[in-house]
Formats: structure tokens, sequence, C-alpha cells
């Protein structure tokens, strides 16, 4: 391959100024680790997180746990730190790879911008964005996602460089493997070849025979690493007869097609601008007006000066974000990250070309000022979004599952359950890692035996303990055959008992989110706890989306909203200032990690508000309560058990039906 264009000639950088680069690249991304992990999650979480943590060590593997890459490098990671608590390594090797990415970043910007100044502000805007610091402190795939997405834009940029075949070697090779950790990574296939094909001297090279063959020989060498998810479908006694079969049968279970099918373009015409809304709103709440003004200047400056570095941002964003506004699924804004990427990349090379203005003897002054301004407003929007990012005491995901498991022995107690997916995986790393001396068992894997289930648990002893969704389940299919009764060992507050207890004169917060779907909130239930808050004077409501009551137990309440969208308000309670923070798009979204919104008080994290109802009150020195959760995932939930043969008929499963009707239609994912 011969020759460099003039530009990309003029564009080789000095050794020192590579120095420079590699310098402010490490000073961010130590930044990074110390921010991360500072906030780091120190355990086990709700959803894929809890999946995650419970499959990292565990030897069985199957199809559908489509992330090779992702377990490939993990499960050394975690046994080399704490490998009796995976939940917590497993968080941090997230903000390993976190910091890396924000590293990778750094330098890239800086050397495709020739600027040390560009190069920080692209990474700390990263560091510092909102949904990329969530994902950062917990057990993801998102920050190894953006560390690999960073490692081929390395690669890229030494091609660049030096257009050897050795180099396209290398980021075929990178891109490849990319594809162990997340098929996404299928979405920059096109500004990938964009930019090979305009760095190119002939273009025609890249579909040379010879090119497209080592292409496909890496490619082919990548898949490889889904071998040994084949081989345990191979291996499984369910798995079909005909090796078409089994084939097909891989392809559905790694790519996930029986739901992904649904979701992909999945996004109606009624519901397009309200997605439309809601991107808008995540890109705000990533990098503020102002930085997304500063990235829209920053691609133009690109596309003028680095052609192929502005054809690559420009479709790198476009073609994610486009993806992400027609994908129908409940965390589409974790879909927006590698969007995100391109923006940082764009804001840094924005502040490179205000720096790089010439302006006279004002030159280094107006440098100096603009770095200076930019870093200035990432810093604030950092300490503005610490709060609500921080998780280093939020222990929520573990309490919950401790709670449900309290009391149970596997010498004494089967453990049938029907649960929402996401607690169900927190369930499944607690008993596999810390409570294994409980035996729990899926009710829709033992539905069509349940009876021979009970007889036989019976006669060795075991008592069946069945959750409020199983109980129902139950309940519905064989009716008074198995009575039920409430399980006493497990005390099972409710909002109205709890608001009971608040002493009078404690400042509160009450919060209302669109409840989940497959949750039944008893409006009498939450309107009885609002009377015995606001001592019999509770304001007229307005139910919507959110809704936000706060005043002094036992008086009227001072603060009342109600709103359709996000919003946040700062309010008086006291001698305190709370900030009410809602910052997630409901009903849009179904699961957000860390909180669907945030109450702080004077700049602490005082309660994540989740789906559901929130409450939480303040004792005389102002320290807040436990939030208490109902009608949401975090709800506390009574246990029913089995009563033996014999029973009281007056212990029949009505009880159980009253309980559980809540609970009803719960479904896997």
């Amino acid at each position: 391959m011969s020759g460099l264009k003039p530009e990309a000639r003029s564009l080789k950088p000095a050794p020192d100024t590579d120095a420079a680069h590699v310098v402010v690249a490490a000073v961010v991304t130590t930044i990074a680790f110390w921010t991360y992990m500072r906030t780091l999650l120190p355990g086990v979480d709700l959803g894929d997180t809890g999946g995650f943590q419970a499959a990292v060590l565990w030897p069985e593997i199957s199809a559908r746990q489509a992330y090779p890459l992702y377990y490939f490098l993990a499960r050394p990671f975690v046994l080399a730190t704490a490998p009796h608590h995976p939940a917590i390594a497993l968080n941090l090797f997230s903000a390993v790879c976190a910091g890396l990415a924000v590293g990778l970043l750094t330098w890239v910007t800086a050397a495709v911008s020739r600027s040390v100044a560009g190069g920080a502000v692209a990474g700390l805007f990263l560091l510092f964005s909102y949904t990329f610091w969530h994902q950062a402190i917990i057990a993801e795939v998102y920050a190894l996602h953006l560390m690999l997405v960073g490692m081929c834009l390395v690669a890229l940029l030494a091609y660049e460089r030096r257009r050897t075949r050795a180099r396209l070697a290398a980021f075929f090779v990178m891109y490849a493997l990319s594809f162990g950790n997340h098929l996404s990574m299928i979405l920059l296939l096109v500004p990938f070849a964009v930019f090979l094909l305009m760095t190119m001297s002939r273009p025609s090279e890249l579909f040379r025979p010879s090119t497209v063959r080592m292409a496909l020989l890496i490619a082919g060498a990548g898949a490889l690493q889904y071998l040994p998810n084949l081989v345990a479908l191979w291996r499984d006694l369910d798995s079909p007869e005909r090796w078409t079969d089994k084939l097909a049968a891989f392809w559905f279970d790694t790519t996930k097609a029986d739901w992904r099918e649904l979701m992909v373009l999945g996004v109606g015409p009624d519901q397009t601008l309200d997605h439309l809304a809601m991107f808008f709103f995540d890109l705000r709440q990533q990098f503020g007006i102002s930085g997304v003004l500063l990235a829209f200047a920053g691609a133009v400056a690109l596309w003028r000066t680095r052609r192929p570095w502005g054809a690559l941002v420009v479709l790198a964003y476009g073609i994610n974000t486009i993806f992400a506004l027609t994908y129908n699924v409940g965390d589409a804004h974790v879909f927006f990250l590698p969007g995100h990427y391109f923006v940082a990349l764009a804001a840094g090379y924005g502040v490179a070309t205000v720096v790089r203005m010439r302006r006279g003897g004002a030159a280094r002054a107006v440098a100096i000022v603009a770095t200076l301004a930019a870093i200035g407003y990432i810093g604030w929007r950092a300490y503005d979004t610490w709060p609500v990012a921080d998780r280093h005491a939020d222990r929520r995901g573990e309490q919950l599952a401790e709670r449900l498991l309290f009391g149970l022995d596997e010498r004494r107690d089967l453990l049938v359950t029907q649960l929402d997916w996401q607690v169900e995986n927190a369930i499944l790393y607690r008993t596999r890692y810390h409570t294994r001396h409980v035996v729990w068992i899926r009710l829709p894997d033992v539905m069509l035996h349940f009876p021979f289930l009970v007889r036989d648990n019976q006669a060795i002893g075991r008592d069946i303990v069945l959750t409020p969704g199983a109980a129902a389940q139950v309940a519905e299919a064989f009716g008074p055959l198995f009575p039920l009764a409430i399980d006493d060992t497990l005390p099972t507050p409710t909002l109205a008992s709890v608001a009971a207890r608040i002493p009078r004169g404690a400042p509160y917060v009450l919060a209302l989110l669109t409840p989940p779907r497959e949750e039944q909130l008893d409006p009498e239930m939450f309107g009885a706890a609002l009377i015995q808050l606001a001592g019999g004077r509770p304001p007229a409501r307005d139910p919507s989306v959110y809704e936000v009551v706060a005043g002094l137990a036992g008086e009227a309440p001072t603060y009342y909203r109600s709103a359709a969208r996000p919003f946040r308000e700062r309010i008086s309670l006291e001698d305190a200032t709370l900030d009410v923070r809602m910052e997630s798009w409901l009903p849009t979204e179904t699961f957000r990690r860390g909180g669907f919104g945030h109450v702080v008080r004077n700049h602490r994290h005082v309660a994540a508000l989740e789906r559901g109802v929130n409450l939480v009150w303040f004792d005389g020195r102002g320290e807040p309560s436990t939030p208490f959760y109902a009608a949401g995932l975090y709800a506390p939930q009574p246990r029913l058990r089995l009563l033996a043969e014999g029973a009281p008929s007056v212990a029949r499963l009505a009880s159980s039906q009253a309980v559980g009707q809540r609970s009803k239609g719960k479904g896997q994912r």
C-alpha cells in the first residue's frame, strides 16, 4: 500500500506530542478509577447485573449466556480479586474497563485533534456522563463495550498513520474480538468501513480478494469465542436431535431472537414522538445543552479538517442513535451509550478547535480560558451528578434477597418461587455464593408435577414455602387441594403501618412513580397512608406519571407536584434543602439501575426512587430512614406455607389469593 495523503503526512505527531497525549490519558484514567472506586456498588444488584454476578464463576454455561469475551476476561479478574464475593469483584471489573475506556478516548481525541486540552475534555465528558457512570460501577457489559470501541479506534488511528497490512489486520482482529462481548458492534461496521475507504490511497484495496480473505478468516476465528456455548447446547439432553436444528437453536439463543425480533425496529408510529422526546432528555442528561452545542461544533470542525474521522463520528453516532430510538426495550438509555462516546469525542475536538484559533497575542489567553471553562463546566456537572451516581452504600439488592430467604433452611424448607426475573437473579446469586443452606426452585419448572413434589418433600419433613406469585398460581391451578397460611416468621410491614409509625413533625417525602406493569397498586392503601401523613389534610391530587408529596408528618403537606415528564425541583423542608430529581423516562423505561429518581438532602443522597411507592423520612438529627417501597420490585412481600394434611379449612387458599393477587401474572424474562 503506497503513499500517504498530504493531509495525513502533516498530522504525524512528534514524539514529545505523543508523550503528552499519553500523560493526559493517564491522568484522566486515574481520575476515572478514583471516581468509580469511590462510588462502586458494594454487592449484588437486580436484573442482568445479578445474573452476571451469579454466572461469572459458575461452571455451567449455555448458548443464551452470550457474552463469551466478557466472561473470559472477567473470570480470572474475579478469581484474582475477590473469589468469595464475586459481586463486588465483578463490579470492580466494570470500573476498570470503564476507566480504560475513558483513557483510550482521551488519548484518541488528543491524537486526532493534536490537543491535550481536547483529549482531556473528551475523556472527562465521558467519565462523568450520567448513564456511563451508572454502568461503570455495576456488573454490566457496557463499560467493556466502550473500552473495545476505544481499542478499535486506536487500531484505526495506527493504520491511518502507517497504512500497512499488519496494522489493518490488527484492526480486523480487534473488531472481531469485540463481538464476543456485545453483538451491537455490528452497528459500527459501516462507520469503520467508510473510514478505511476514505483513508486508503486506493479504496479498491479494501475489496481485494486477499484483504477479503484475511477479514473473513479473522472473523471466523473471532466467532470461535462462542464455541463453548455451542458445545454446551450440543451436549444438552433437551437439545434437538438433528444438527441443523441444533445450529438453529444455538443461533436463536445466542442472538436472543425470541425477543429481539419483537424489539428491533419495534417502536410504532404512535410512540415515535415519545421516543424522540426521550432521546433529547437523555442527551441533555449526559452533557447538558452547552456540551451538546460544543459537540456539534466539534463534529462540524472534524468534517472540515479531518474528513475520515468526521465521517466516522457522524455515522457512528447516527446509526447507533437510530437503532436505540427504534429499539423497543425497557432500558433504551443504555443503547444510547455508544452515541455518548462519539459525542464526547466531538466535544473534545470542539475545544481543540477553539484552542487552535489564532487571535494575535491573545491566542494563549483564549486557549487557557476555553480549556478552563470546559473543564470547569464538566467539574460542575460531576459535582451535581455525584450524589445520584454514588452507590457505595446501596445494599438494597442484598437486603431484598436476604429478606426473602430469611429463616429458611434446606433441612426444613423448600422455597418455591414465581418472581420477577430481576429479583430472581439476585436470589440466584445469593444462594450460589452466600446462603447455600437454602434450597429453592421455580414454580414453572415443577408445575406439572407439583403434587408429587409436595408429597416427596413432606415425606422427608420439609415444608413447602411459596412466594405470593407462586401461591397465587398454585391456588388457581389446584384450588383447595393445598391449603396455605401466611408465614409469620417473616413480618411484612404495609405502607399504612409504616406511615403510622413516623413521629409527628418528622420531615418526609412520599413519591409515586408509575408502577411496573405486573404490580397492582392499591389506591385505597396509598390514599390512607397519605391521609395519615397529612394529618387528615391531604393535597388535591392530580395523578400522573410522577407524584411527590413532602412535608411534616401529621401536618398539611408543604409540597406537592404531579408531572408527566421528568423534572427536578429544590424544596426547603425545615432546615434542610431537598433536591427531588426524576431522572428517567416513564412509563417507557421498565428498569434503570440505581433508581428512576432520587432524593438528595444537602448534597447527600437520601433515597433512590423506584417505580411504585417510595417513602422516606428524617429523624431529629436529619438522618434519613431506610426507604420503604410498595407496589414495586423492592417492596417487602410475605411468604406462604403449605399446611400439612388435615389442616383446618379456615386456613385454606383464600388467604393466599388475597396476598398473592398483586403478584399474579409475573413472568420470566
